[in-house]
């Protein structure tokens, strides 16, 4: 009989499942909103329910699947499966949401943190397919991250391993929100990109193009900081430049811990396609050290937001499929 793994990626927004096979081969998909305002109990019910329509929708019985994963926002308690809260739901502390949602389903359940799971997908079937030691860098809001070897998510002896946005890139500089000074997700998320443009136009008195997107807008993104790049504006290309070499500089530093097969970059800033790779691999080539030449490879993502529900059907996989 073909066995399935359920994934289900936990979302602010929408809640993704899907079923993958032993060929790690999506089977079927479908997404509902994230009913966070109404609870715990509400949100897992939604979990349950999708996984369930999906089953049904492929004409499989419970007994087809070996179990499901769980890809969740953080900070979570990976070996008691309890999410100790998140930002964006309400009163969402210390949820077993592990063992509710197998009890409810009654299938095996692992739980994995979003990013990792992220990082599990891409090495399974995106970019990553192929490597023995993949890093995902997501570039966002913060600077997420996921390490995969050997097929498996690098957790660390306490469980908060492969935080890659919180390598130290600029000793003594800018604070950051998880408290330390100089993080890489300070200098090269997207959120921090767009701020420090509005920094040297608003405090600077710096001159822009983009001082007049963000009279009309009241705000900057990443994608306005690019688009200006791409038009010839100084202050634009000086900012985009910079959050591009802390990110070379980031990627070395992984080169030197973890000898990665291949680094692969995704989120919002990874959109920008070349005008993010081009000077990336640039810098990267001017930071790496001068003993060999650099073996790594620099790729952008190519799953989008069906990473971390690939990833998470990947973890059950990991998980129960032996």
């Amino acid at each position: 009989m073909a066995r399935f793994c359920v994934g289900i990626d936990l979302g602010g927004t929408f809640i993704k499942c899907a079923l993958l096979d032993e060929a790690m081969s999506i089977r079927g998909e479908l997404s509902s909103p994230t009913p966070a305002e109404k609870g715990p109990e509400a949100v897992i019910e939604a979990m349950a329910s999708g996984a369930e329509r999906l089953i049904r929708q492929q004409g499989l019985s419970p007994q087809q699947i070996a179990g499901v994963g769980i890809g969740s926002p953080g900070p979570l308690d990976l070996d008691a499966g309890v999410v100790i809260g998140t930002p964006n739901f309400a009163n969402f502390e210390n949820v077993p949401i592990r063992d509710r949602l197998s009890e409810r389903l009654g299938l095996p359940a692992v739980l994995e943190n979003d990013a990792n799971a992220a990082a599990l997908g891409e090495y399974l079937a995106g970019s990553g397919a192929g490597t023995r030691i993949m890093v995902l860098l997501t570039l966002g809001t913060g600077v997420g991250s996921g390490i995969v070897m050997d097929g498996r998510v690098l957790h660390g002896a306490h469980g908060v391993g492969g935080e890659a946005g919180h390598l130290i890139v600029d000793p003594g500089g800018e604070k950051c929100g998880c408290g330390q000074r100089g993080c890489l997700e300070r200098y090269a998320s997207a959120t921090y990109l767009a701020g420090y443009a509005r920094r040297l136009i608003e405090r600077d008195g710096r001159e822009s193009a983009l001082a007049e997107v963000l009279r009309e807008k009241g705000e900057l993104d990443g994608a306005d900081v690019n688009a200006a790049c791409r038009a010839g504006d100084a202050l634009a290309a000086e900012v985009w430049d910079r959050a591009v070499r802390f990110l070379a500089i980031g990627c070395v530093d992984l080169c030197r811990l973890f000898d990665p097969d291949r680094i692969v970059l995704g989120g919002g800033m990874a959109k920008a396609g070349d005008d993010l790779m081009a000077p990336l691999r640039r810098h990267f080539l001017k930071e790496h050290w001068t003993l060999a030449e650099p073996k790594t490879a620099l790729a952008l993502a190519r799953l989008g937001n069906r990473a971390g529900v690939i990833g998470a059907a990947g973890t059950a996989w990991e998980s129960f499929g032996g």
